[in-house]
């Protein structure tokens, strides 16, 4: 069975392409500049994931973030050079919000956040993790990784 959340998603790809460059958890976290438990904590899906955490682990496993986040799994990824996935979150998400007619106290609202939360992300002004980037792609009707794309 596929898993169904954007953080179930990121722990089974982390792990794969973990193991396809043979690194154990701890030198994958050292690595990434994250704590010694942090991909253990988060292959085992307990951790929520914040964008910038995405980023450092997309960035040492040499993997698109939207890769990790796909349900469609790849073995090679072209590579990756760190890119700010909270501009392409913010960008990505007022497209698609426009596409549906929408003002972002809906989208707020939809995605069961405060009224202004929308508005606090596409004015960069929060810091937004795994569980909250599937709430806004279920309310603008997309897949998470098309909202970091």
């Amino acid at each position: 069975m596929q898993p169904t959340t954007s953080r179930a998603l990121f722990a089974e790809s982390v792990k794969l392409h973990r193991k396809r460059l043979g690194v154990a958890q701890v030198e994958l976290s050292l690595a990434a500049g994250l704590g010694r438990n942090t991909v253990s904590n988060l292959e085992a899906k307990t951790s929520n994931v914040r964008l910038d955490t995405v980023n450092r682990l997309a960035t040492s496993l040499d993997v698109d973030p939207c890769l990790l986040l796909s349900r469609r799994q790849a073995q090679t990824s072209a590579g990756y050079m760190e890119r700010c996935l909270e501009e392409a979150l913010t960008t990505n998400l007022s497209k698609f919000r426009k596409q549906l007619g929408l003002n972002q106290v809906e989208v707020s609202e939809a995605a069961g956040l405060p009224r202004k939360y929308v508005n606090r992300i596409e004015s960069k002004g929060v810091s937004v993790t795994l569980d909250t980037l599937d709430a806004l792609a279920d309310a603008v009707q997309v897949e998470a990784w098309q909202l970091l794309a």
